[in-house]
């Protein structure tokens, strides 16, 4: 089942947001007016919401949000005084940030910023894709499909080449991976501890 992402701003960034979170999937996108948040029942207890500070009182509209039972993460954008918010991205940002940010727990590390790793778009698109799993294995064909848009059909090793350069930056020991394991037929992460 896909998780709900509000969306707060402006038309031209929810556009550009949206293209690339239907291409990854896993997400159910819905515009978000700070003016109609009386609309907004039964909000899904992993619900996120992305928060544009340029089109919105972000500070407000997260405490809104969390009165109304979000407890998912909530993403400001331009903003980093957003006391009710988890993240907080200045502009300009990256996808790969955003999609890193969405995909980590409440309270967890930031790898990017406590390990000293910067992951390309097609790294932490992985790490999220397997961070949804919790644990569970995600074979190659889905990760093809879901990261690059591979058919069943496609002869590639790049999901290997990239798992490969993944490992080196995440783990302590690439040889012997602690954190993204090889499993029968795909990957899966354990926890990021140590």
């Amino acid at each position: 089942m896909a998780r709900m992402l509000f969306i707060a701003a402006g038309p031209q960034l929810f556009a550009s947001l949206s293209e690339p979170f239907e291409a990854l999937g896993g997400y159910a996108l819905h515009a978000l007016d700070p003016d109609d948040l009386g609309r907004l029942q039964n909000v899904p207890r992993d619900a996120a919401a992305i928060v544009d500070a340029d089109f919105c009182d972000a500070a407000n509209l997260a405490r809104r949000l969390r009165a109304l039972g979000l407890v998912g993460k909530i993403i400001v954008i331009g903003d980093a005084t957003a006391a009710a918010a988890d993240a907080a991205l200045s502009r300009p940002f990256r996808y790969a940030d955003l999609l890193a940010e969405l995909a980590r727990p409440l309270n967890s590390p930031n790898m990017e910023a406590d390990l000293g790793i910067r992951l390309t778009e097609k790294e932490a698109a992985i790490l999220s894709r397997l961070m949804q799993a919790e644990g569970a294995i995600i074979s190659k064909a889905a990760l093809l499909s879901d990261v690059w848009g591979y058919g069943p059909n496609v002869s590639t090793r790049t999901l290997e080449t990239h798992i490969h350069r993944l490992r080196r930056k995440i783990e302590s020991d690439p040889k012997r991976p602690r954190r993204l394991l090889t499993e029968e037929g795909g990957y899966r992460l354990s926890k990021f501890t140590g």
